[in-house]
């Protein structure tokens, strides 16, 4: 595996890993792909706390609309973001049950996104984290321009501690029909590298069904320190104001050592 390789497919064009996703969002009992219903009400209470009234607040990779609806309920005025066509159509009809007043934008939010001015923005389980070097400048150019001014960005991202939960290598297996790749029986090839010097870990699976072509997807994962944080978000516009590493407390998926910062635009 090559740096920032990228494979022939990804999971938010694929409608059946879509479709995987979603179910894994839903489930209240796992952090597979979001947190549990305690750690999101208390992420939600870390967000908003110290806010002089409610404004308006927009939720980038919102997924099913777990954080997007309890901001909504918080009585803030409420955009959610994700590219994920199967999370957008359920945070759509979920908020509409529950009475909410929610505008949801399907797109990717490595792309122009006009919303309006916002007076915060989020982006919550590591996404930054998973974008390489380029696309992280770009997310944080976008949020930039969507900011009011003196705007609030809050997000989290993995600490170094990830690599206590990785594995350098390669594996393979043989899985059944209607697992979390496939609909039908295939092969799942995985390699899993450490980028030490650029401080990433690569996830690569190569899905290979018993006809048709190979499908390659290639995820990536870095860890950050408070200090390259702010050098970042610097060089971008933001001053840091606030982080905190104890609002995960445990995780049984990818690391429990997850930084949010809150940061100022400047």
């Amino acid at each position: 595996m090559e740096l920032y390789e990228t494979g022939n497919a990804n999971i938010w064009s694929n409608s059946y890993v879509r479709e995987q996703l979603l179910k894994a969002h839903l489930n209240p009992d796992s952090d597979a792909a979001s947190r549990k219903p305690k750690t999101i009400t208390a992420t939600v209470d870390w967000v908003l706390k110290n806010q002089s009234g409610t404004g308006s607040i927009i939720d980038l990779g919102c997924g099913p609309g777990l954080y997007t609806q309890e901001f909504a309920a918080r009585g803030w005025a409420t955009v959610g973001v994700d590219i994920n066509e199967s999370a957008i159509n359920h945070a759509i009809e979920s908020g509409k049950l529950q009475g909410l007043a929610i505008r949801y934008l399907h797109q990717s939010y490595l792309n122009k996104i006009d919303a309006g001015a916002f007076d915060m923005a989020t982006c919550i389980y590591c996404d930054f984290s998973a974008l390489t070097n380029e696309q992280q400048k770009t997310f944080l150019l976008n949020v930039h321009q969507l900011l009011t001014p003196s705007g609030v960005l809050v997000f989290d991202v993995f600490g170094a501690g990830i690599s206590q939960t990785k594995m350098a290598g390669r594996s393979w297996e043989r899985a059944n029909a209607n697992g979390f790749w496939s609909k039908f029986p295939c092969y799942v090839l995985s390699e899993c590298q450490h980028f030490a010097q650029e401080q990433v870990w690569g996830q690569k699976y190569i899905i290979i069904p018993d006809s048709g072509e190979p499908s390659t997807y290639i995820l990536w994962d870095h860890y950050f320190t408070v200090e390259k944080l702010e050098s970042l978000l610097l060089a971008a516009g933001f001053s840091v104001i606030e982080t905190k590493s104890d609002l995960v407390q445990e995780s049984d998926f990818a690391s429990g050592d997850v930084l949010f910062v809150r940061a100022r635009k400047i």
